[in-house]
């Protein structure tokens, strides 16, 4: 009997490290439901905000254009005299009309970001859509506009591509994930490119930093849930974890190219709607 156990399979070792398998799946599993929550939740608070914003926003639109007529009004009536308090009221308006016009470019800037922060946190549809990568790209540029400007040249090469079946805000994320990775891998300032092209059958986005980039080690466990490269306390060793099961609902595939001390690159490959 007592040898009957001894010639016996491990079955207890196999049946241990089978759960320990089965449990680092579920935390992951975990991890990444955490976080798209996280996203649910914020794409929602993001929403609201800039409704609140479009409001006073509006107000602040109509009253530049009340406020430029009466600009008009005032400089045709001061018009025709050559006294000296007129000419100085004509320069004041002149300086007047020059700021209403810078305010009414920040206006029209607050707008734009308001409304691709509005297209980033909108609930995507049940089924998928025909999405413009170009598009989505562009409206994602917006968002992460406070995180390169005065430290990041931005660099864009858009070529024309094919559309991809999918869903937008899931798309968005993913550039999303790694524009901000690209920013926080570049300590001072640097260059971040961003290219699309089409290859065989398949969109493609392709994300180029020149930042501190990554060992091979390093690089083979990024897709790893809880895995990161940042210093402790910067992000959740989510995103990339998010970026590559995204990437996979939508049938395609991401490429790393990483060198240390030179830079990091991305590629996506989506395939293409027919």
């Amino acid at each position: 009997m007592e040898q009957s156990k001894q010639n016996s399979p491990s079955t207890p070792v196999e049946m241990e490290a089978t759960l320990a398998e089965l449990q680092a799946l579920l935390e992951e599993k975990d991890q990444l439901l955490m976080a798209s929550e996280k996203m649910a939740v914020l794409g929602q608070i993001t929403a609201g905000i800039a409704h609140e914003i479009n409001t006073p926003l509006g107000a602040l639109k109509s009253n530049y254009d009340l406020f430029g007529r009466c600009i008009v009004k005032l400089k045709e009536l001061s018009a025709g005299s050559d006294d000296s308090n007129n000419l100085k009221i004509q320069k004041l308006l002149e300086k007047i009309d020059q700021l209403n016009a810078v305010n009414i470019k920040a206006s029209e800037r607050i707008v734009q970001i308001v409304n691709s922060v509005r297209r980033y946190a909108r609930q995507d549809d049940a089924d998928p859509t025909d999405n413009d990568l170009i598009e989505i790209m562009n409206n994602t540029l917006a968002i992460v506009h406070h995180e390169l400007k005065n430290r990041i040249n931005l660099h864009l090469e858009f070529n024309s591509v094919p559309t991809v079946k999918g869903f937008p805000t899931q798309l968005s994320q993913v550039f999303l994930n790694i524009l901000v990775n690209a920013s926080h891998a570049i300590e001072d300032k640097g260059d971040i490119y961003v290219k699309t092209y089409t290859s065989a059958q398949n969109a493609v986005v392709e994300i180029r930093d020149t930042g501190k980039g990554m060992s091979p080690e390093k690089k083979d466990r990024i897709f790893e849930a809880g895995y990161t490269t940042k210093s402790s306390g910067v992000g959740m060793g989510l995103g990339l974890a998010l970026v590559n099961k995204i990437i996979n609902s939508h049938n395609g595939t991401i490429e790393v190219e990483s060198k240390e001390d030179v830079g990091t690159t991305f590629r996506i490959f989506l395939p293409a709607h027919q």
